[in-house]
């Protein structure tokens, strides 16, 4: 028994391997939203093998039979053509998602299943990009840390370039710092003033470099704030506590006072619970521990390069 014939076997070598590989060359398959840039994919790879015309039209069907010698027989360029329209039908259901697969039956030639094709899902796609355009316009980065809104960005550019959809970086960084807080304000005029060779990469270094510099500044802001609220209370009491002797207002000769000639400290005391807090002329703050305590002395930076001697119990 003879074996089958291969019913490619008369065509050229290359447009076999493209037929029989064609959904290896499409990335993605068919989607409700994608169909423009499949579209594209599927039109190149065809086109570059001869084979557009399939699925365009251009490439008409012959006639299934003709005349020979006074007897109508099979027509051999119909069934040539008939193989390749079948390959390249075949394939098109092979780069289809299923959820579109439903859509695509019953037809009986390539360009009939393009057609219906391209009727239900270009207008689809069409709309998806002007829904993913009015997104990226849209977009706020809101609570949002920037590298989550700036991955934003970057996944609605991804859809759009999937739709062959082009953008021009210019509007995409424009896009970008007008949905950016007003914490950004100066930041947003530099940009703007200068963005005509500025792409996407350096905004989105710039903006998380900027972001992390606005957390420091704040974070020092509320640091100095805390510090501040404590100094002030002190220094508030001045003149208010009693030293011994029936101290009121004037610092006394005692501890922390020198009478001498060489450098005098001004001491300011101040009664507090079980410490007596004096805050010296040369910036030092000394917690001075009642009688009858164990001296133990910390140093520590309670106010911004102002050392602190605590005398504790």
């Amino acid at each position: 028994m003879a074996a089958p014939s291969d019913p490619l076997a008369s065509l050229p070598s290359g447009v076999k391997l493209l037929l029989r590989s064609l959904h290896n060359l499409i990335p993605e398959k068919l989607t409700e939203t994608n169909y423009l840039a499949w579209s594209l994919n599927v039109q190149t790879a065809l086109s570059a093998n001869l084979l557009l015309g399939w699925i365009d039209g251009h490439e008409a069907a012959p006639a299934p039979t003709i005349s020979k010698n006074d007897k109508i027989v099979p027509n051999p360029e119909y069934t040539s053509w008939t193989i390749v329209d079948t390959q390249i039908r075949a394939c098109l259901l092979e780069v289809i998602s299923p959820s579109v697969h439903k859509h695509a039956r019953g037809f009986t030639t390539s360009a009939a299943l393009w057609d219906a094709l391209a009727a239900r899902y270009n207008s689809v796609s069409t709309a998806h990009i002007y829904q993913l355009r009015d997104k990226l316009h849209t977009l706020r980065k809101g609570t949002k840390i920037m590298t989550q809104y700036l991955d934003d960005v970057a996944t609605i550019l991804s859809d759009l370039d999937a739709l062959k959809e082009d953008i021009p970086e210019r509007d995409v960084v424009n896009a970008v710092i007008r949905d950016i807080p007003t914490e950004y304000s100066s930041f947003k005029q530099n940009i703007r003033m200068n963005n005509t060779n500025i792409s996407l990469n350096q905004l989105s270094g710039w903006l998380i470099s900027e972001e992390i510099n606005l957390e420091m500044e704040n974070k020092l802001s509320l640091t100095e704030s805390t510090i501040t609220e404590p100094r002030t209370a002190l220094l508030a009491t001045n003149g208010r506590g009693r030293g011994r002797g029936g101290y009121r207002g004037r610092p006394s000769p005692g501890r922390g006072y020198n009478s001498g000639r060489g450098e005098r400290n001004n001491v300011l005391p101040v009664q507090c619970m079980h410490l007596r807090v004096i805050i010296l002329e040369t910036g030092i703050l000394t917690l001075v521990p009642t009688p009858m305590s164990r001296l133990i002395i910390l140093s520590y930076n309670l106010l911004i390069n102002t050392p602190v001697l605590m005398l504790l119990p």
